[in-house]
This record gives structure tokens, sequence and C-alpha cells, in this order.
């Protein structure tokens, strides 16, 4: 299935920088079709002219040292691209900041959010952003108060999918399903058996709702609300054998694809500024 969202990230934090990467590229929906450490305005600009191909969504960190004025000189370089050519811009922080989310208001961009709090569930804020919709996270929207937030606005928590679990499962998250190890190999690197990697991923499963899903016993429209990820789940679905309920432990292809799925789906409220 081709990837719809082409993302460029603009970020000076290597980890970082990388981290995102990894997400949106595991995401089926997102393509990661440049990266820059710099926050260069016209390394930027230059290299938003040169892109071959269309841009749908800018990821933009807003701590850059001794320039506070950041995101207008993002907003400035994107008007001055040709009609058309446009993308939505999501900015991101480490620590939320009120002056800067005003900032992102005026310049019409299309989301503040912390890393912290949109964790794992990037490609789902992107997708929003594509959509239309201004997106903020927990601490970014705490700053909100008497701020004209655009009519379409939602709140993304990306610590919900993954709160209830272990240390242990936490770190198995990351290498089995963030990283898509082998259980093998995972084994190796934390010097465990893989019957006990097998079985801490069942847990870990069994947790996010694969059993649910599986037996049936929740349909898919529980735990996913876009139509588009709704549609390429059903068709992962169509995959299973009918085996496979009572071996959620042992890794297969499209176990871990759809597990990955409902890792990084966020809890999603929209906002009603009617009642604000």
């Amino acid at each position: 299935m081709q990837k719809d969202l082409s993302v460029i990230i603009v970020e000076d934090d290597p980890y970082a920088r990388d981290f995102m990467s990894l997400l949106l590229r595991r995401d089926w929906r997102t393509r990661v079709i440049g990266e820059f450490g710099s926050h260069s305005a016209i390394e930027l600009q230059h290299a938003l002219r040169q892109q071959a191909h269309p841009l749908d969504v800018l990821i933009v960190d807003t701590e850059v040292p001794d320039d506070e004025a950041w995101p207008t000189k993002v907003a400035q370089i994107l008007r001055s691209l040709p009609a058309g050519q446009m993308p939505a811009v999501l900015y991101t922080c480490t620590a939320a900041n009120e002056r800067i989310l005003g900032q992102i208001l005026d310049v019409a961009g299309s989301g503040y959010v912390a890393k912290s709090e949109i964790l794992y569930a990037l490609a789902s804020a992107v997708s929003a952003a594509a959509s239309g919709k201004f997106v903020l996270t927990p601490g970014t929207y705490m700053l909100a108060g008497g701020l004209d937030l655009p009519e379409e606005t939602v709140l993304l928590d990306g610590s919900l999918p993954a709160a209830n679990f272990t240390p242990r499962e936490k770190e198995l998250t990351r290498l089995g399903l963030l990283f898509n190890l082998a259980q093998r190999d995972i084994a190796d690197d934390l010097v465990v058996s893989t019957d006990f990697v097998a079985e801490v991923m069942g847990k870990i499963y069994e947790k996010l709702g694969l059993r649910e899903i599986l037996s049936g016993e929740k349909a898919l429209e529980t735990y996913f609300e876009d139509e588009k990820l709704l549609a390429r789940c059903r068709d992962i679905l169509k995959q299973v054998p009918a085996s496979a309920v009572g071996k959620l432990g042992r890794k297969a292809p499209w176990m871990s694809t759809l597990a990955f799925h409902l890792l990084t789906i966020p809890g999603i409220t929209e906002i009603d500024l009617g009642k604000e």
C-alpha cells in the first residue's frame, strides 16, 4: 500500500530526530523525505524549494537557542513557496511555552505537541495536521486558556496505550514493536531466553487488546477512528490464521504490525470551543 503523507523533520537533537524518523518510517501512512539538523532559515528555504515531491507536513522543533522568532521565520519561508506548495506545519517542543504557542497560532501553524506526550503517536499527529486539524497534547493545551484556538482543534495523548506496561514490557515494546527486532535478536540483546521474550510479548499484545480483536470480542472500530487506518487493519486481519488466538506471544509479521498500530494510536479528544 502506498504511503500517503510525505514529511520533512527539522530537529537539531539527533536522538529525537532519529526516533521521530523511525516512527514515521515504521507507520504505513507516512514517509520521511528529508531530515535536517540545522535551524538555518536559508538552508530550509533552499531545501523546500528543491523538493522533487510534494510535501504534506513539516515537523519543526521550536526550541532554538537565541532565536525566539523561529516559528515566525518558518512561516515566512513557507509563504515564499510557489502557490499550492505550502505544507501543514507541526511544531514540537520538550517543554511547552505559552509565548511559542501564541506565535504558532499567529502564523496559522497546524499544531504544537510535546515530544514526551505525543510519544509513539507521531504519525497520528501528522495525519491530523495534514487533514486540517490543529493538534495539541495535554501540556500544550494547558497553556491555551485565553487564546483563540482554531475551530478544528484536537487533543492527542500518546501515552495512553502503554500506560499500564511494566518497565520490562516497555523495553520489549521498544525492541519488538518499534525497532521490529526478531525475538531471537531481542533474547540475545537482553540475555534472556526466547521463551521469556515470547511470554512478555504475549502480555504486551494482550494489554494492547489484540486477543479481544482476534476473538471477535471487540471490533476494530473500538480502537481505530481513522478510516484509512481502519481499512489497513481490516486487511491485516484477513491474513490471520484460525489458530492465532491462542499463540499471541509467537511473533508473526501481521501480529507485530497490528500491535504496532494499536500501540501508536493516541487518545483523541475533539475540543468543543463552544464550551471554552
